[in-house]
């Protein structure tokens, strides 16, 4: 094949690829959101409580969704949303008040990796251990990224606890995903 017959393969197979990973000029101009971002709305300027209904209140409800606390988007503030919110808040160490405002609306959209409800040990497999193994990485680690909760993720657990004074116990609970999917370098 000539060097010009293999740029263009190469270019078209690239063009391709790249095509798949970004929003068409359509949908970016359009304002057409991808399904998997968590793109944060930007703070309304005004506190989201109980009482208040609208579109508001709907961002609320489905950025609590997408941090894994099921409810119902209708657009009320009632006693449900008002529930939710204050377990959102307890989960991330905030105020917990029920009352959306700045912290909280930043928190409901920074979770790209919401804690899924259970502690993660050895023995376990699947897309939390997977995530849990990369953020490892990220903080320092040199594990295998296979989705297998082993001695060796293990082992980077209870170094990323211990360097974070959290209880060293090589479980990965409530306090430990939080500080693994907070923590900063």
């Amino acid at each position: 094949m000539s060097m010009k017959k293999s740029l263009i393969c190469f270019s078209a197979a690239g063009f391709l690829a790249l095509q798949a990973l970004l929003p068409t000029a359509a949908s970016a101009s359009s304002g057409v959101k991808s399904e998997n971002a968590n793109v944060a709305d930007p703070y309304p300027g005004h506190v989201i409580k109980y009482g208040d209904r609208g579109s508001d209140v709907r961002k609320v409800q489905t950025q609590l969704i997408k941090n894994r606390i099921p409810i119902t988007v209708d657009g009320i503030f009632g006693e449900v949303t008002l529930q939710k919110v204050k377990q959102f808040q307890y989960y991330r160490y905030l105020k917990t008040d029920g009352i959306v405002g700045p912290s909280t609306w930043n928190a409901l959209y920074h979770t790209p990796v919401p804690y899924p409800g259970h502690a993660i040990k050895k023995g376990d497999r699947g897309m939390d251990v997977t995530w849990i193994q990369a953020r490892l990485n990220d903080a320092g680690g040199s594990i295998k990224i296979d989705g297998i909760f082993g001695s060796k993720t293990e082992a980077k657990v209870k170094e990323f606890q211990q360097k974070h004074h959290l209880a060293v116990d090589g479980i990965v609970g409530r306090e430990s995903w939080e500080v693994l999917f907070n923590y900063e370098e």
